[in-house]
Parts: C-alpha cells; structure tokens; sequence
C-alpha cells in the first residue's frame, strides 16, 4: 500500500525535527568538551606550577647555603612561594588538620 502525500509530508517533518534536536545535543555536547578539556588543561598548568616550586625549594634546601634553618621556616617559605604562583592548598590543609570543609 502506498503512503500518503500528507503522512510523508508528516515523516519528513518529524525527521527534520529529530534531525534539529540531534544537531543541536551535537552542539551541546562539543561546548561541554571543550569547556572539560580547557579545565584540564588549567589544572595540569597548575599542577606543573606546583611541582616547579616543590623541586626548587626541594633543591635549595638541600643546599649548604640554605638559608632556612627550621622546618617551619621552610614550610612557611613553600606555602609562600606556591601562593606566589597560585598554588592554593588551604583546604588540603584544612583536611589534613582535621577541620570540616
């Protein structure tokens, strides 16, 4: 049997419809993406700032000229030294000491 002028005028609207909201979830989607690969990226970047001061205080302490003597003072020059960078560690810290978040 054949189909319709008017129920194939319907399937192809339908599918013109679905056809829209795939393209657009596509659309969604690829902004999604984007947006989780540009968090990575500035995490991995802040990761590698990090690491960068803890292997160059890691050095210098293990220097005969170091200056710092304490384990406080070299805490103290690392915490400052990671914020200097944007290194932020207050609520690992926090964590650790046993404060609630």
């Amino acid at each position: 049997m054949r189909i319709s002028r008017r129920e194939l005028h319907a399937q192809i609207a339908s599918l013109a419809a679905r056809n829209e909201h795939l393209a657009a979830q596509l659309a969604e989607t690829e902004a999604d993406k984007t947006a989780c690969v540009s968090q990575l990226e500035r995490a991995a970047h802040e990761l590698s700032r990090g690491k960068d001061v803890i292997a160059t205080h890691m050095v210098s302490v293990a220097h005969p000229a170091t200056v710092l003597h304490s384990p406080q003072a070299c805490m103290d020059s690392l915490r400052e030294a990671l914020t200097a960078v944007g290194f932020d560690l207050r609520l690992e810290l926090e964590r650790l000491d046993g404060r609630p978040l």
